[in-house]
Parts: C-alpha cells; sequence; structure tokens
C-alpha cells in the first residue's frame, strides 16, 4: 500500500469483516490478505508488490509506468490531502534527494525507481500483461481479475 491515508482506511475496512469478505470476492474474486503501507527500499523481494501496485494503478490510469508522465492517485494522494507523515512521491526527484540541505527530499520517492534502480531489478513488471508502450498484451498479471483502482477509493 503506497498511501498511509489510503492503509487507514483499509484497516477500518477490514474491521468489518463480512463486508471486506464480500467486497474482496466481488473486487478480486478471493479475500485479500492486507499488506501494510510500505515504501519502496533497497530489498528487492520486498519491492515486488509495491512495484506490482505502481503499474496497475498506472496501467488504471492509461500511464506508462516506465516512463510516467505523471502520478497515480494512488500515490499522489498522501501528498494531495497533505498526511502528515504520508508517503509522497514524485516523477523524478534525484536533484532534489542530491541537495543536502532539504531534509524533505529524503522522505521523497522517485516514480523512477520502479522502473530499477537501488535494488537491483524491477521485478513485478515483466509478469504483469504490459509493454514498455504502455499497451497490454491482454493479461491482467492479477489471475484474470482487473482492478480498477480509483474505484476502489471511491
Amino acid at each position: 500500500m503506497p498511501s498511509k491515508v489510503v492503509d487507514d482506511l483499509w484497516h477500518e475496512f477490514i474491521l468489518f469483516t463480512q463486508h471486506y469478505d464480500a467486497f474482496c470476492k466481488q473486487a478480486f474474486g478471493k479475500f485479500l490478505h492486507h499488506t501494510p503501507a510500505v515504501v519502496l527500499g533497497t530489498q528487492q523481494t520486498a519491492n515486488q508488490g509495491l512495484r506490482r501496485t505502481w503499474v496497475y494503478a498506472c496501467r488504471d490510469e492509461t500511464i506508462n509506468p516506465l516512463h510516467p508522465t505523471r502520478m497515480p492517485l494512488l500515490f499522489a494522494l498522501d501528498a494531495k490531502l497533505n498526511i502528515e507523515n504520508g508517503f509522497r512521491y514524485a516523477l523524478d526527484c534525484h536533484a532534489q534527494r542530491d541537495k543536502p540541505s532539504d531534509a524533505s527530499a529524503s522522505a521523497l520517492h522517485c516514480a523512477t525507481d520502479f522502473a530499477g534502480g537501488g535494488d537491483g531489478g524491477s521485478d513485478g513488471f515483466g509478469d504483469l500483461g504490459f509493454s514498455v508502450d504502455g499497451s497490454s498484451d491482454g493479461g491482467s498479471g492479477c489471475g484474470g481479475v482487473a482492478i480498477n483502482y480509483r474505484k476502489l477509493l471511491i
């Protein structure tokens, strides 16, 4: 979960177990276990779920995940709502990170990092039926379940 505010909402939702179970079956075809909010880090294995979320969120909003021109809502929500200690993402923030006087840059996460970089790979991209040009190869990468993240947020 790349958003702290959505993570908090999800925590509230899972407390209503019967409604949550019914929602999962309708939206995903099965019960979906919750994974707490995380940011892209140095551990490649831990990043795979977040990378898949990035690809699906981009795909839902017709954004090329390898070369995004804007942030998908799920990754922009904490900043848009000015959530204290929320996750902040930018399209390319390496220049900001290189400024030693900018303390906020250390909490900034780069969208360009999802396409590879610090953790040694781009696991989570190749198995999703998404080509570099932003088109789909027909697979949903999710067992045939198409997910519309914006509808989940409403």
